[in-house]
């Protein structure tokens, strides 16, 4: 927004405000409810990386697929579980890649649950701790271990099994690959 407003671009810094805040209504009506249905969830991702296109047009560009029976059906998943690798992928891998990066997300149907994959050919985690300043390596990071407790306090809540995977991608294909696995069970809870 400051952008757009330094360049005296008010239509811009408004549009990009109103979607801003659509957003975070989405996210504060969600954050109150342990499930949201899947459409909402993929409705949410969709504003998410279209904002974050918006605002680094330049840095990448991004793919989500879902694979459409899994919106056919009431499959329901905890809020935002995926949202904060999304955007580790986007300001630690490809913000600061040389060139266009390119983002994959899919949500598939897979061994009777949900596999949702998050891949960038950005710079990678260990390149990325290496260009930190120093203000930057002075602030924890929590994002990546909040996510990891939630999804151990939801597995132990629900009796459930999700698992994550995370895969730093080297040689020539640089980037992450996460890999999140939501079963079945846990998708079939009321919203």
């Amino acid at each position: 927004v400051n952008s757009f407003i330094s360049k005296n671009d008010t239509r811009q810094a408004n549009k990009y405000l109103s979607e801003f805040s659509r957003l975070m209504r989405i996210v504060m009506e969600n954050s109150q409810s342990d499930f949201v249905s899947l459409t909402e969830e993929v409705s949410t991702l969709e504003l998410y990386l279209k904002l974050e296109h918006f605002r680094f047009q330049d840095k990448f560009d991004y793919n989500f697929q879902v694979d459409e029976a899994l919106l056919s059906e009431e499959y329901a998943m905890p809020p935002m579980l995926i949202q904060p690798f999304i955007e580790n992928a986007i300001w630690h891998g490809l913000r600061y890649k040389e060139g266009k990066g390119q983002l994959v997300v899919k949500l598939l149907s897979q061994n009777n649950g949900l596999k949702m994959v998050i891949k960038d050919d950005g710079i990678g985690r260990k390149r990325s701790k290496e260009l930190k300043t120093e203000n930057q390596s002075q602030q924890k990071s929590t994002g990546m271990k909040n996510t990891q407790n939630r999804i151990a306090l939801i597995n132990d809540t629900y009796n459930s099994k999700i698992r994550l995977t995370i895969t730093d991608l080297e040689g020539e294909a640089t980037g992450t690959r996460v890999e999140v696995f939501l079963p079945k069970s846990l998708m079939l809870q009321p919203c």
